[in-house]
């Protein structure tokens, strides 16, 4: 990953190097259109979130008529553990990954993260089974967030999209559950577009 006066770039590898790279340079595209898509539909902030070096990056994001103007920003660095696209992130890695990228980074980015890795991998756990993971006041105070992970057909990730917005607005009745159906139909028809763009 490099970086030029703020903005996050891909790194040279990633666009020019054999197939593999134009693939992903496609997989990308058709990210970034429902990143867009989930924002005008949801009306709230959306972005989408790669791990590198156990780190997360903001590599897309969108604004829907409602959103909030708060971070991420395009490159921005993210902890995973504190963000819902983060953790969503880590539940789909192997189990030794995890444990290397949380071993010295469970730093408490407000007072409802999540510091403690048993207690964290228990969440993510869960997450794992249902598919998704959430965010409550964990990364800014008084900001919610869904976050939903994008695999391949191999079962592996290529990053997660998250919706976030309000506290208040994600506590109103149904809200919450309304926004969470609509990220997981959206990247379920994401990650089939993805195999069918890889000819899987």
């Amino acid at each position: 990953m490099s970086h030029d006066e703020g903005e996050f770039r891909l790194g040279f590898e990633l666009l020019t190097l054999g197939e593999e790279s134009r693939n992903r340079g496609k997989i990308f595209q058709l990210v970034q259109e429902k990143v867009d898509e989930i924002a005008r539909k949801t009306g709230e902030k959306v972005q989408f979130l790669v791990e590198q070096d156990g780190v997360g990056y903001c590599v897309f994001r969108a604004r829907g008529e409602h959103a909030v103007d708060t971070e991420p920003f395009v490159g921005s660095r993210m902890p995973l553990h504190a963000t819902s696209a983060g953790k969503a992130v880590l539940a789909f890695l192997p189990d030794h990954r995890t444990r290397d990228i949380l071993d010295d980074s469970l730093t408490e980015e407000t007072p409802n993260t999540t510091t403690d890795f048993e207690e964290l991998r228990d969440e993510l756990d869960q997450m794992r089974e249902q598919g998704y993971a959430v965010n409550h006041e964990e990364h800014i105070e008084g900001l919610n967030a869904i976050g939903a992970p994008v695999r391949k057909a191999d079962g592996g990730v290529v990053g997660a999209i998250s919706v976030s917005g309000p506290t208040k607005r994600f506590e109103e009745d149904g809200f919450e559950k309304e926004i969470r159906s609509q990220l997981l139909g959206e990247t379920n028809e994401l990650e089939l577009n993805i195999a069918h763009k890889r000819g899987v």
